[in-house]
């Protein structure tokens, strides 16, 4: 894949990527003008069914695509202000994401016990529902850190969940593989056409985290 530049301006649609106030975390978005609104709007699950439409603003980097057209850009930004208008009763947050398919026809998320998403997965389902697979999870790897970051995660969620949701997060737990905003954004702005291998997504997000440093 050749050298891409990631970080740049986002006219109808891309994503973005904030630093949070833990070095080792990030917080991913999708970035999209909506036709309603003169500005730029942020659309992310910020936490367990807290999915939110904000207007887009620093500190967030915004991640333009590479190689979409406008048409299917607008395409895209319709499609995500049609999505936040279906949910608007949130998404549950969770740690497993197997590439199925996770919004119904009319764009519901399709909730059960086990089911939910990250702010990064959310981005990868998200697209799924526009017939793109943004990663080949077949190349996924876990990684030593992972089991560590679901901890931390499963500790924090854990009060908020009912006993059943909670098993299910739980067993998730070294199980399930972690798919990394910087990774995910970055990964989708230098998408192409084929699903992007996670050597390549990794190398990615490491650029990304450089651009965004210097930046």
């Amino acid at each position: 894949m050749p050298e891409v530049k990631l970080i740049g301006d986002v006219g109808l649609f891309g994503a973005a990527i904030l630093q949070t106030s833990n070095p080792e975390q990030r917080h991913a978005a999708l970035v999209f003008k909506d036709r309603s609104k003169k500005q730029l709007s942020l659309l992310h699950l910020a936490w367990h069914y807290t999915l939110r439409c904000d207007q887009f603003k620093t500190p967030y980097r915004s991640v333009p695509s590479q190689h979409f057209d406008d048409e299917e850009l607008e395409l895209f930004a319709e499609h995500a202000s049609r999505l936040y208008d279906e949910n608007t009763a949130g998404i549950p947050y969770g740690m497993e994401y197997t590439g199925a398919s996770v919004f119904n026809g009319d764009l519901e998320f399709i909730d059960s016990p086990g089911a939910g998403l990250t702010c990064a997965t959310f981005i990868l389902g998200f697209f799924n529902s526009l017939g793109f697979d943004i990663l080949n999870l077949s190349s996924w790897q876990g990684r030593d850190d992972d089991t560590q970051w679901q901890s931390n995660i499963y500790a924090a969620l854990a009060p908020d969940l009912a006993a059943e949701r909670k098993e299910a997060q739980k067993s998730l737990i070294g199980a399930a593989y972690r798919f990394r905003p910087e990774e995910v954004v970055g990964s989708f702005g230098a998408f192409e056409s084929t699903p992007i291998e996670f050597t390549e997504a990794v190398k990615l997000g490491v650029k990304l985290l450089d651009e965004m440093r210097t930046k």
